[in-house]
C-alpha cells in the first residue's frame, strides 16, 4: 500500500531541485511551499496541477505568506484548484489586503495579467 501523503509526488518522478522543494514544504517552509504551489500551478519542471497548487498556496497562506494569501483569494475566487466559493474568496481577500495595502495593487495586477508563464 501507498502511504505517500496525497499531495507530495514520488522522488523518483521529480528533478533534485524539486525533490528539495517537496521536502522543505512538507516540513513546513512557508517559502517552499509558496514555490512549489507555483512549480504546480505553472507546470514547471512538473506536471501542471491545480488541485496541488492550491493547497500548498493554502499551507503557506495560513502561515502568513501574503503572495499565497492572494493565491488563495484567487483560486477561491475563480474556482481553480478548489471549488468556487465567493465568501471564501472574500475571507482571504480581507486577510491578504489588512497585512500590507501597498502591495495589494500590485499582488492582484500580476494575478490577473501574468507577465510570463
Amino acid at each position: 500500500m501507498n502511504n505517500l501523503h496525497p499531495y507530495l509526488i514520488a522522488e523518483s518522478q521529480l528533478p533534485l531541485d524539486l525533490v528539495k522543494l517537496q521536502q522543505k514544504a512538507y516540513l513546513g517552509d512557508a517559502d517552499a511551499q509558496f514555490a512549489l504551489a507555483s512549480a504546480f500551478q505553472k507546470g514547471r519542471n512538473i506536471i501542471k496541477n491545480a488541485r496541488y497548487a492550491f493547497y500548498w498556496f493554502k499551507k503557506a497562506a495560513n502561515q502568513g505568506n501574503i503572495a499565497a494569501q492572494y493565491n488563495v483569494w484567487f483560486s477561491y475566487l475563480i474556482g481553480d484548484g478548489v471549488e468556487k466559493d465567493e465568501s471564501e474568496a472574500n475571507r482571504w481577500y480581507q486577510k491578504a489586503s489588512l497585512k500590507n495595502s501597498q502591495s495589494t495593487n500590485l499582488v492582484i495586477n500580476n494575478l490577473l495579467n501574468p507577465t510570463f508563464q
